[in-house]
């Protein structure tokens, strides 16, 4: 663990959130969080989001007008109706400026809870560019004859609208409940490369990291990358990831990830890490940092009064734009908020 002190991380838009709730929308009516996010800044990727996108004329040809475009995919709840069960989690589509402005919001999801291994919800979107597609990894969560079951699943798109869904992911370490699953930017060589968080089995609820050489193929696990840091502050602590590993120019990468924490009262919180990898290393974690974010604002400590989640700053997306280092995130399971490392703080990290 390493000292915070000095190291900066700004919380934009007077932390106040960039996305809630719409009351009026069934699927979305109770909480929206976790978002996954993608910055897309060649034209092509922008003009297919913008074909796909159900937007009035006028917007649409603002849109077209900006260098860059956010796209925002997060977790939703609402409310049971007659029809559909909204109270499981679906994923909705926003998008924002590079600064995480809000600029539009589709009124629908754009991934509903339909197949048999996520009967229960679609939850906590991660999305990689793998070639001529956005990967998203996703948590499928489904009824079964014993207990319910937790596993890692995939889709993938070319305009965040329409999602192909290609199953759980083929890996001997999804057979047991496992979740936080998200692929690495992908290198120039070598296999491609995947986070996981085994929540049941030997070392349980630490990061783990496997490779592949298809997302469709088979996986190997490599291991635990990182263990959790004792806390004398709480009972246990555990870890899962966070944002996809951003490759840096020198092929090492990025990692945010999030740390959980338990009092002896049973009280949670969750905070972030941020951590260098260097995979071509015999021991890859070059630097981890924690806590580097805790919940302190109103938004981030109390959440939905029925869900009961408070004491919560969790990330699944992040990106550069000019030097600085952008992520979204979920405060207290209930609204997304937007923050920024400054490129002369990570300077001192990398």
């Amino acid at each position: 663990m390493e000292d915070t002190t000095g190291f900066v991380v700004e919380r934009l838009h007077g932390a106040a959130p960039i996305l809630t709730k719409i009351e009026s929308h069934p699927w979305e009516g109770r909480v929206a969080f976790n978002p996954a996010c993608a910055l897309l800044t060649e034209r092509e990727w922008i003009d297919q989001l913008l074909k796909a996108l159900p937007l009035d004329a006028n917007l649409r040809e603002e849109l077209r007008r900006r260098a860059a475009l956010v796209c925002l995919l997060y977790r939703a709840q609402g409310s049971a109706t007659s029809s559909y069960d909204h109270t499981r989690s679906s994923v909705g589509l926003a998008i924002l400026s590079p600064d995480l402005e809000p600029l539009a919001r589709v009124d629908h999801p754009v991934i509903l809870p339909q197949e048999p291994y996520e009967n229960l919800g679609v939850e906590d979107p991660r999305i990689t560019r793998i070639g001529d597609r956005y990967v998203m990894s996703y948590t499928a969560y489904a009824s079964g004859p014993q207990k319910n079951h937790v596993r890692i699943a995939i889709a993938s798109s070319t305009n965040f609208m329409r999602w192909t869904k290609h199953g759980v992911l083929d890996a001997p370490f999804n057979t047991l409940d496992n979740k936080n699953g998200m692929l690495f930017e992908p290198a120039r060589s070598g296999p491609l490369l995947m986070l996981h968080r085994p929540m049941e089995g030997t070392d349980a609820m630490m990061i783990h990291w496997a490779e592949g050489d298809a997302i469709q193929g088979r996986w190997r696990d490599r291991g635990v990358l990182l263990r959790p840091i004792p806390d004398p502050e709480f009972r246990d602590v555990w870890l899962g990831g966070g944002a996809p590993p951003l490759l840096l120019e020198d092929g090492r990468y990025l990692v945010l990830y999030h740390i959980g924490k338990r009092r002896a009262d049973g009280t949670r919180e969750y905070d972030l890490g941020l951590a260098l990898l260097d995979p071509r290393a015999r021991e890859p974690i070059v630097r981890r940092l924690e806590p580097l974010l805790r919940p302190q604002t109103t938004f981030e400590t109390v959440g939905d009064a029925g869900l009961g989640v408070n004491n919560v700053v969790f990330v699944c997306g992040a990106y550069f734009w000019n030097g600085d280092l952008y992520f979204p995130y979920a405060g207290a399971d209930t609204c997304v908020l937007a923050a920024r490392i400054p490129r002369a703080a990570l300077e001192t990290f990398v």
